[in-house]
């Protein structure tokens, strides 16, 4: 049985969840996992890879961190296309079958315009954070040319820069805020539908405005499970990520109905 691409007839419309569903999303993520670990587990040891790629270049070239960190972010979501027609094949077989690891891989095709201009505007969002960023260095730093990462980090972490800290971590909170406010529904909605970018990108903004208190719990989910991830070595990423790409599909499921 194939799954076929719903053509839209209604609307995106967000609704509202409780304050802790995030809790359910990720326990329906997790069983959705155990449907399908080897599949799920191609995913995740992607995202290990990625992560140890990251990790090895920060430390041979400390100059292009932020390179390799724009393209983490960049491909992230996009792997997770992939992770998110596996949940909605598992929709459509409702256990009378067995997803297709090729077709996820291939997912992306079903809306390409739709997710070409996200991935040009996600680049953007990121070059934007990127030269926001070499900014607050030049105006903290009174040098005439830039200092290394390394002696950037060094002189960050002294008492005299708390500004720059609290203005840094600030710039990135509401960057951050931007990129998930935009991509918390629209990715999957995206795969799920028919509909243009700029569509996706506006019901996103909705149901995140309209559920303010539950999408803050389910970043904060997110984060703190990344971290995790992290400081395993990338080896927690394995499961972590494609835990959490499932249960964003949930996510989706329950913050966007559609009416005429």
């Amino acid at each position: 049985m194939d799954v076929t691409h719903d053509v839209p007839r209604d609307r995106p419309v967000p609704r509202q969840v409780a304050a802790l569903q995030g809790v359910v999303w990720l326990k329906k993520g997790f069983r959705d996992f155990q449907k399908a670990p080897a599949d799920c587990l191609f995913y995740g040891t992607a995202f290990m890879v990625m992560g140890y790629l990251l990790s090895f270049y920060v430390e041979q070239a400390p100059v292009l961190v932020i390179t390799f960190a724009t393209m983490f972010l960049l491909a992230g979501p996009f792997l997770a296309i992939g992770l998110y027609d596996i949940a909605k094949q598992m929709e459509a077989f409702d256990g009378r079958g067995r997803v297709r690891l090729i077709h996820s891989i291939t997912a992306w095709r079903t809306n390409m315009p739709g997710f070409s201009l996200f991935a040009a505007l996600l680049a953007v969002l990121v070059f934007g954070w990127f030269r926001v960023s070499l900014l607050l260095f030049a105006l903290f730093y009174d040098t005439a040319q830039l200092a290394s990462l390394n002696d950037i980090v060094a002189n960050a972490f002294d008492s005299d820069n708390l500004q720059f800290l609290l203005l840094y971590f600030l710039v990135g909170f509401l960057f951050a805020q931007v990129v998930f406010s935009i991509s918390v529904v629209s990715i999957p909605l995206l795969l799920d539908k028919e509909v243009d970018t700029i569509t996706a990108m506006i019901a996103s903004v909705q149901a995140v405005r309209k559920n303010v208190l539950a999408m803050g719990v389910w970043a904060a989910i997110i984060v703190a499970m990344t971290l995790i991830g992290f400081v395993t070595y990338y080896i927690g990423l394995i499961i972590i990520m494609p835990v959490l790409a499932l249960a964003s599909w949930h996510a989706y499921r329950d913050l966007i109905t559609f009416e005429r």
